[in-house]
């Protein structure tokens, strides 16, 4: 097959999250099993065509990631004359595929899900729809832990969120053309399908790939540091807010455990603090068994994780978390939460990590203090982990499945023939 992605995100120039780990990952699969694969994305820096791992890669030199549908439509539509693509995939997230679809009406259009606006916005406000008795309950166990309690901030305020909701309309629309919609996990697919509308027989399971770097097979399961890491952005959707108020629960549990939070900083309740900032105010007394390192790049993620017994991942929602298949394949011990495609990950046939639910700091303590105190159990677990991803996530498995995907799109496109606009 020929096979197009279009994807703002993608690396080295925009890296900027899940997305580019994925398209990265799933076009230089597909190359290697012989497709013509061309990845159109977003650079920050330059505009070139070369090829990259067996794959052709069109960058457009786009600043602002919201711009970037109307130049690569025409891109994509310039190219698509020449070769004649069989299938085109795109995200969710911003519609990135959006003008290339109007463009080329013809097109067979996967929209793969990642996590759409709408959830993102419903996620970053969460506290405030919550309820006075909740509210009453936050403020008094945050107390007792000495930790400010946050709801009902607007990081952007409501401009922010007016913005959200147009990127959203346009995002539903886009779902609306695509003739296959694969989801990586279950629970998303069934969002889209609640919150859309979607036609449920276009919503399919196609879990990401997932080819591990040997430098995370040859991390050692048996490894004593008494480190709890967390990697991701430090923001209200990842659970930082509640890790927080965890955070004291556990030292007073375990003195000897370690924190150490990698991942850039994003806007806290205060608006004159970002998050990093918010956490050192709020949690000043336990300074010394934290550790801030801000972002890293991806290359230094396996000595974070050889340094680390335990990954915690509270996130509120997660549609597929590429950190948790990192923490997955250096075999450690894994706390996550069970809103979205962590509960896939860590589940079924046996677990291999602790699934908590959201909003629970509690939950959140008594899982780690469970794994700290408990050495033998998190290495066995981690063991598990890593055996159950190098056989459900690995590369021809999901290849077939994939392909399969494709198809139905061809299929679906070629029965309802072109679209109209």
């Amino acid at each position: 097959m020929k096979i197009a992605f279009i994807s703002y995100e993608y690396p080295p120039d925009t890296a900027d999250g899940g997305i580019a780990t994925y398209v990265h990952q799933a076009s230089r699969m597909l190359a290697q099993r012989g497709h013509q694969v061309e990845v159109f994305c977003g650079s920050r820096v330059r505009t070139e065509t070369a090829h990259q791992d067996g794959v052709l890669v069109h960058r457009l030199e786009v600043h602002d990631f919201k711009k970037f549908a109307e130049p690569v439509g025409k891109a994509f539509a310039d190219r698509h004359r020449e070769v004649g693509f069989d299938v085109l995939e795109g995200p969710d997230f911003g519609a990135d595929a959006r003008e290339a679809v109007r463009l080329v009406p013809n097109i067979p259009l996967v929209l793969k899900l990642h996590t759409p606006s709408r959830l993102l916005l419903q996620l970053n406000y969460r506290y405030d729809q919550a309820a006075w008795w909740k509210k009453a309950y936050f403020y008094l166990a945050s107390a007792l832990k000495r930790i400010k309690p946050a709801w009902g901030y607007a990081p952007e305020g409501a401009a922010y969120r007016r913005q959200v909701v147009k990127v959203d309309e346009y995002e539903h629309a886009h779902a609306l053309q695509a003739d296959e919609v694969a989801s990586p996990s279950r629970a998303l697919g069934k969002w889209l399908i609640d919150e859309w509308g979607l036609e449920a027989a276009r919503v399919n399971l196609v879990p990401y790939p997932y080819v591990p770097s040997e430098k995370f097979l040859k991390i050692p399961a048996e490894t004593q540091t008494n480190r709890v890491t967390f990697i991701g952005r430090l923001e209200t959707r990842k659970g930082i807010l509640d890790l927080a108020q965890a955070i004291p629960e556990v030292l007073k549990q375990v003195p000897a455990a370690q924190f150490r939070l990698v991942g850039a900083s994003e806007p806290s309740p205060d608006p004159r603090l970002d998050m990093r900032e918010y956490l050192e105010q709020q949690l000043k007394p336990y300074l010394g068994s934290i550790e801030f390192t801000g972002a890293i790049s991806p290359e230094h993620i396996p000595d974070i994780l050889e340094s680390t017994d335990i990954c915690i991942f509270p996130s509120l929602w997660e549609n597929f978390p590429c950190v948790c298949l990192e923490a997955m394949s250096a075999a450690r011990g894994i706390v996550g939460t069970d809103a979205g495609g962590m509960a896939d990950m860590l589940t079924a046939p046996s677990n291999v990590g602790h699934l908590i639910k959201p909003h629970s700091p509690k939950e959140i303590a008594t899982a780690l203090i469970d794994l700290l105190q408990d050495p033998d159990k998190r290495i066995r677990l981690g063991q598990a982990a890593r055996e159950r991803l190098l056989s459900e996530y690995d590369a021809e498995r999901i290849a077939v499945i994939q392909e399969e995907s494709y198809l139905r799109a061809i299929e679906q496109r070629q029965a309802q023939g072109s679209r109209s606009f």
